[in-house]
């Protein structure tokens, strides 16, 4: 009568965690799958100021030192994009080269099916763009 007792509650503990973990991976699922791809360029912004918010709340900032840290960010950010038109080219040749070796040792069937790759990769990129 005991051991009964215990299978049906070690069933029902079982039933309940397998229920629990397959919500968190349909979770994790439709978070990384489905919202992660709704992410657009407009959205970066409003993202980027909400993060700095939460930082400034965070670390409980005082005016004074939001406007600091805002003033310090946005120099430091036409930083990076001046650092990036310095570097991008350098960057895009050595991926081309990089590719370039990779198809080298490609049968055909293979370079096709990799110049499909990056063009779908290229278009998912640039729509975050």
């Amino acid at each position: 009568m005991i051991a009964k007792s215990l299978k049906g509650k070690i069933l029902v503990f079982l039933i309940f965690f397998v229920g629990i973990a397959t919500g968190i991976l349909i979770g994790s699922f439709y978070h990384t799958r489905v919202l992660g791809n709704r992410s657009d360029a407009s959205d970066r912004p409003e993202r980027a100021r909400r993060d700095v918010n939460y930082i400034h709340d965070y670390l409980d900032l005082t005016t004074a030192q939001r406007d600091q840290v805002n003033k310090i960010l946005a120099e430091t950010g036409e930083e990076f994009k001046k650092l990036r038109k310095q570097t991008q080219p350098e960057f895009e040749a050595l991926q081309k080269s990089s590719q370039d070796k990779i198809r080298a040792v490609m049968t055909e069937q293979q370079r096709k099916k990799y110049d499909e790759f990056l063009e779908s990769r290229s278009k998912r990129q640039r729509r975050r763009n």
